[in-house]
């Protein structure tokens, strides 16, 4: 099946442009790997910002038209992480679609929430979000080298938070993205992953012994 124009109407990944019809400069770019399977791409770029972004799709002779692969990927899809309960990855994805759309002061606010409801989570509920954190690092939840980071969270939280003439600019709402990303994944994904991986080791000891 041919390429089906359907697909370069996405969002960019590049400045988040939401739902636009990407610019098609080529499709059925075939790639060979070692083994000798081809792949087919498709190069489409964005009006708003110009940047390009491959798309893998079905070979010409397949009976679908899917696209299994977009790189780079969007923000959202970057971020993702395992194991975040419901609250704060609701709070943590509002930053990153508001980021994405370029109200970083915004992004700032939501990343602020994240780091409150994920203290909220090992029941870390001080008034004060200076206290909360402090109480992370005495209690082990985080590492006393990540204080600085967490600090920059709260710290662009409450500038986005409050009117004043101090703006936050998008480079300051991505690290602050970042520093939280890594933040989410030390509490929640890492732990999650080792207890998937005890719980699978349990099982194998089980069926040895029997």
């Amino acid at each position: 099946m041919p390429w089906n124009d359907k697909h370069s109407f996405r969002d960019c990944p590049w400045c988040g442009l939401r739902n636009t019809r990407l610019t098609v400069a080529n499709t059925d770019q075939k790639f060979s790997t070692r083994t000798g399977t081809a792949r087919y791409w498709a190069t489409l770029g964005c009006p708003g910002c110009g940047g390009a972004v491959a798309l893998e799709h079905s070979a010409p002779q397949d009976e679908d038209d899917t696209v299994f692969l977009a790189v780079p990927k969007g923000l959202e899809e970057s971020a993702a992480i395992n194991h975040v309960p419901d609250d704060v990855q609701q709070y943590f994805m509002d930053a990153i679609r508001v980021l994405s759309i370029g109200v970083p002061d915004a992004a700032v606010v939501q990343l602020r929430r994240t780091l409150e409801a994920a203290a909220a989570h090992f029941q870390i509920r001080e008034k004060v979000l200076m206290r909360s954190i402090e109480k992370l690092i005495s209690e082990g939840y985080v590492t006393k080298s990540f204080e600085p980071a967490l600090h920059h969270i709260r710290a662009v939280g409450n500038v986005g938070a409050h009117a004043s003439d101090e703006r936050v600019n998008q480079e300051t709402a991505e690290r602050a993205l970042r520093f939280t990303t890594q933040l989410l994944r030390n509490l929640f994904e890492v732990p999650g992953e080792l207890q998937l991986i005890s719980a699978k080791s349990g099982n194998l000891v089980s069926q040895r012994k029997h």
